[in-house]
């Protein structure tokens, strides 16, 4: 995450386990915004200062210019997170939505609806000791959550984790990628998603929310698409033909469908009719994820191994697990990792390189 701020010239002021804290040239922001992998939700900071007690904060929170962001056509949600001074998140909420509510009646503004779940605009509510942060989303939704998958299918990979994944394998746009257990095809759209849009990753998201609009209402959205690739490189198969289904309608919802070929398939029947290099990015089974006994998953691991080193010497492999012991099945030796949590489960993205080659 922090390199890839870098990477688009941000300054980044400090970080701690709630997130990343950054600043920069309003180009560079938006850049970042809509070609971002890792990030799951980008806020700008309308207010860092210090309250004793729900009152004081209370007084703060209403002197924000909310006429600015919020009006009658848009819904809000806010979301809490708070401790010490103000211990109670559920309470913080209620003191947050009233000064936003008292404000835009004292500016004889209509008032909004509230929303719960799904909203235009969403404040964040962050306190720690005698200080918090009051922050507006620049999105409704995660920007992790690119608004494609209308089904997340079994055990489902998070988009951001799905770029890590990639991140790691060193894809790049152009290169043969094949995921064995592509479940509801999230992998795969990803990097889709990364060619046809020539990486503005986050671009439809941003185009439909107002809070971005707002903040900048200049700004005018690139509508460059890259066309169908003359021969497919993108290729997903499960053994379920629901997931197959799934992902078949998530990337149509993404606008790749064009892009990836999904095929039902088993991963241990799989051959390399695909070339002599690729990368093979995958997230397969767990026992914490899809309940099958382990000592099958076991086996499953043990014989998927054998495919890999047997048809596709010479590429990457590239997988998510949780479950470190199942790893070793495999027989490969590690590359890389990286350490992250998925599904509320300490998991790792590990890297193979796989010898030999036709």
């Amino acid at each position: 995450m922090e390199s890839e701020l870098k990477t688009h010239h941000l300054k980044i002021d400090s970080s701690n386990r709630g997130g990343v804290f950054f600043s920069g040239k309003k180009e560079d922001v938006i850049d970042f915004s809509i070609r971002t992998k890792f990030a799951s939700r980008i806020n700008l900071q309308l207010l860092h200062d210090n309250a004793d007690d729900y009152d004081e904060f209370y007084t703060k929170a209403s002197e924000l210019p909310w006429e600015k962001y919020i009006g009658p056509e848009v819904s809000f949600r806010i979301d809490a997170e708070t401790k010490d001074k103000l211990r109670n998140s559920e309470f913080t909420m209620h003191r947050m939505k009233d000064a936003v509510l008292d404000r835009l009646r004292s500016k004889k503004i209509p008032l909004p609806e509230i929303e719960k779940r799904m909203a235009d605009i969403t404040i964040v509510v962050r306190s720690h000791t005698d200080r918090f942060s009051i922050e507006l989303s620049f999105s409704g939704d995660p920007v992790g959550r690119r608004g494609y998958r209308l089904f997340a299918g079994n055990a489902p990979v998070r988009e951001p984790i799905a770029q890590a994944m990639l991140e790691m394998s060193g894809w790049k746009e152009g290169n043969t990628l094949v995921d064995p257990m592509c479940g509801s095809g999230t992998i795969l759209i990803e990097a889709a998603l990364r060619e046809r849009l020539y990486g503005e990753i986050n671009r439809f998201l941003f185009a439909e929310s107002p809070v971005f609009q707002i903040l900048f209402p200049t700004y005018v959205f690139s509508e460059r698409k890259k066309e169908k690739p003359e021969s497919p490189h993108l290729f997903g198969f499960d053994v379920d033909p629901e997931a197959i289904r799934i992902a078949k309608e998530n990337a149509y919802e993404a606008g790749v469908e064009d892009f990836v070929k999904f095929e039902v398939g088993d991963c241990l029947g799989l051959k390399n009719n695909f070339g002599d290099k690729g990368h093979v990015v995958t997230n397969p089974p767990y026992g914490d994820r899809i309940g099958k006994p382990m000592e099958d998953l076991r086996e499953m691991y043990f014989q998927f191994g054998r495919v890999i080193k047997n048809e596709f010497g010479g590429w990457k492999f590239t997988v998510l697990s949780a479950d470190f012991s199942l790893l070793g099945k495999f027989g490969l030796k590690e590359n890389s990792h990286l350490s992250l949590k998925h599904a509320n489960l300490k998991a790792k993205i590990v890297d193979y390189e796989i010898r030999g080659g036709k």
